[in-house]
């Protein structure tokens, strides 16, 4: 027995040695992950300008080279992630047997998700790491590869990212599968709201940069990281024109890609601020959500107050958990579905945020819901949080239960993402930021600033 654990060991080993040192290889390729950009067609591929593809016309996309179909089949492990070729190579290997053209046939996909769903959901997990990888590792191969003319073609991405969603949520059978996507939605184009990740990572990367450049003892480092603190800790709306004092002061010592940066912080930061209630409204309309519409409408009507944010926090969560059945979400309309959930999120984060005391169990309340929303508690969690908050005597006891949804929103968020999580540390043990910057872009921040503000 022993030694049979001790073989297993060193095959895991090796196997780890051999993901590192294949993930390595992409330094050496001017594409990182990528193959030539090509034109793809029911009947046929040809390299762009080389051509037109036979049969019907379909999308311009460069799929994965030999590396990254290597990380791919061998470690489960996958770069280079695009809507186009992710799609449809789930379509080639589970509808086409591994065809590399072929027509596009969602009710066919949709008809295999049992067989095709484990593979989508090894892809999401990437993805979002690998988005995670590209904002902070900008020197990488994989980096330089999207940054290449001709990855891909913007209209065919907006487009086959409704048809990737649709069928990933559509096929969910595990409460962990959302989290990831949820994930994913927010920091890919059909979302159309801002990062707050994105401007962390840029506010930090400036700090860094200027420590290094002046020394952390100079008031220019000194200064910024105040700055980076709010905006990673204590996010405040008063760090816009904190922003703005900076730049007056040290603007002379700034390189004009400095400036740039920090003015790219404040559009991050003003776009999440200015997001209101009928943001709302018209993604509703858009997703054919009337109850949501009329929650928002409610509140661009009448004002925010905790009692209508509990009404819409918990529409929101009861679409959360309907995803999957299309009877009450129509296929087509998945995706746009959850860009109303992300985006209804961020407006009752930001609204809570901005609170300046707590005093009512429904804000409380409303926690919970978003944190089901998002994805960091699953159902049964939901439900049980829900009822001892609605069983707490007043709001501070209610409140005591906060602490123990942000320990479960990290251990959600860990087994949502393994084993790919682990994986990407491997190839890049900076990589265990992840797990605490993408907490503290989301509901489970909130829940721990608003332990502070309980009267």
């Amino acid at each position: 027995m022993i030694k049979t654990i001790a073989i297993a060991l060193l095959i895991s080993v090796s196997a780890q040695a051999d993901l590192v040192t294949t993930f390595k290889k992409m330094d050496t390729n001017r594409k990182g992950p990528f193959s030539l950009n090509m034109l793809q067609g029911s009947m046929g591929r040809v390299v762009v300008n080389q051509g037109t593809p036979a049969g019907e016309y379909q999308f311009q996309a460069a799929f994965r080279n030999e590396i990254g179909i290597e990380l791919a089949k061998d470690y489960n492990f996958f770069v280079g992630n695009l809507f186009t070729t992710n799609y449809y190579e789930l379509m080639g290997e589970y509808v086409y047997a591994n065809a590399e053209s072929h027509p596009v046939d969602h009710a066919a996909l949709l008809a295999v998700a049992p067989q095709a769903m484990p593979k989508a959901v090894s892809m999401v997990r990437s993805w979002v790491l690998e988005k995670h990888y590209i904002a902070n590792f900008p020197a990488s191969a994989i980096v330089k590869g999207f940054k290449l003319r001709g990855i891909s073609g913007a209209e065919f991405e907006q487009a086959y990212a409704f048809h990737f969603f649709n069928f990933y949520l559509s096929s969910m059978t595990v409460d962990f599968q959302y989290l990831p996507a949820f994930l994913l939605a927010k920091t890919s184009a059909i979302a159309e709201s801002s990062s707050l990740d994105r401007a962390r990572t840029l506010i930090a990367a400036a700090y860094e940069d200027f420590k290094l450049r002046f020394g952390e003892k100079e008031p220019i480092a000194r200064k910024l990281y105040d700055i980076r603190n709010v905006v990673h800790n204590s996010l405040s709306q008063a760090v816009i024109s904190q922003i703005d004092g900076y730049i007056r002061e040290f603007g002379g010592m700034l390189y004009p890609e400095d400036t740039a940066q920090l003015i790219e912080v404040q559009d991050i930061l003003r776009s999440y601020y200015s997001l209101n209630a009928s943001r709302i409204v018209s993604l509703a309309k858009k997703a054919g959500n009337v109850q949501v519409q009329t929650a928002a409408e409610s509140i661009v009507k009448n004002g925010n107050s905790p009692e209508r944010m509990l009404a819409l926090s918990t529409l929101v969560a009861n679409l959360r958990g309907s995803l999957a059945d299309n009877a009450q979400v129509p296929y087509a309309n998945k995706t746009n579905t959850l860009v109303l959930i992300s985006t209804s999120t961020q407006f009752l984060n930001k609204e809570i945020n901005a609170m300046a005391k707590v005093t009512s169990k429904d804000v409380i309340k409303t926690l919970v819901n978003v944190a089901y929303a998002e994805g960091f508690l699953i159902r049964d969690n939901w439900q049980y949080f829900l009822t001892e908050v609605e069983n707490a005597a007043d709001v501070k006891t209610a409140t005591a239960q906060l602490a123990n949804i942000v320990e479960i929103g990290n251990d959600t968020l860990v087994q949502a993402f393994t084993p790919s999580y682990e994986q990407w540390v491997l190839v890049e043990p900076k990589m265990n930021y992840f797990i605490d910057s993408t907490i503290k872009s989301s509901v489970l921040s909130t829940a721990s600033l608003v332990e502070k503000k309980v009267k």
